[in-house]
């Protein structure tokens, strides 16, 4: 029989005393045998230290080290140092599995050899709203795929790199423009819920400033030709709009439009008193 993938599932924490053991306990009852659960504490102040400790003690795939940490992608990059798996996935400490058997629908049922990164959709909180279906190069461009949905093979980072800590917010984002659109890196859609992904994340509250100001950078770099097809269109417009100031500034020029000021001041009187007076008679 054909030895199971091994998938290393990292969990960041800090002060996730509320929602952790629904974390917990929707990865240890995967169907799936042949993974870790990695904890990345950053020196928690509230139950999350008792919480995950009570439940090392009982799955002895549960992996965990509590220590001050730079956020949340310094301890995802953590979490890949010390993961063993052949393939790592990042599940937030407020999200759970979809269902115990996604694991295996993935990695029993799929040639996973086949790829390096596959993705699926997560589930809006406790709706059933599926976010978002497949990417093509221009959706990444304008949406994120969230790393909920994302397993990824170890060898990726190793290529890549890790998560660029400057980003506070995105830097999966800055990840996932990184391997799209690389022919090396083979990647594939898989119509499954992976998991429940909670809408009070960080992500979803925080802008990144950082990402903002470099997106434009980040998408020449990695997707050159769509890169190039938006400035060519951005030229095109910025060329439009000063033809049309061009026209409109001829127009303010032109004697009939002066003659005719007074007239469209009267109007404009006109149209100000009969709106107050609709109100008043209401």
């Amino acid at each position: 029989m054909e030895k199971l993938t091994k998938i290393s599932i990292i969990t960041p924490t800090l002060n996730s005393g509320k929602t952790l053991e629904a974390c917990i306990l929707s990865v240890a009852n995967q169907t799936y045998s042949n993974k870790e659960h990695l904890i990345i504490d950053g020196q928690s102040t509230d139950d999350t230290l008792s919480i995950f400790k009570k439940y090392a003690a009982k799955y002895p795939q549960i992996k965990w080290v509590s220590e001050k940490d730079g956020g949340i992608y310094d301890a995802m990059n953590k979490g890949i140092n010390l993961s063993s798996g052949d393939w790592l996935y990042f599940l937030g400490s407020d999200d759970i599995f979809c269902s115990n058997t996604v694991l295996h629908d993935i990695f029993n049922r799929m040639k996973v050899s086949k790829f390096d990164v596959i993705y699926g959709n997560v589930k809006w909180g406790n709706t059933e709203q599926l976010y978002d279906g497949p990417f093509s190069r221009l959706k990444l461009l304008q949406k994120n795929i969230c790393h909920q949905a994302i397993f990824t093979r170890k060898i990726v980072f190793d290529n890549l790199g890790k998560f660029d800590t400057n980003y506070k917010a995105w830097a999966d984002w800055v990840f996932n423009l990184q391997w799209y659109n690389r022919r090396d890196i083979r990647h594939c859609y898989i119509d499954i819920a992976i998991a429940r992904y909670n809408l009070d994340g960080y992500s979803k509250h925080n802008h990144d400033m950082l990402f903002i100001k470099n997106k434009g950078e980040l998408i020449e770099v990695h997707f050159p030709e769509e890169y190039s097809l938006l400035h060519k269109e951005i030229s095109l417009l910025k060329a439009q709009l000063k033809e049309k100031d061009q026209v409109l500034a001829s127009l303010w020029a032109s004697p009939s439009w002066k003659i005719t000021r007074p007239l469209r001041q009267a109007m404009e009187i006109f149209r100000k008193v009969r709106s107050y007076c609709q109100i008043k008679s209401r």
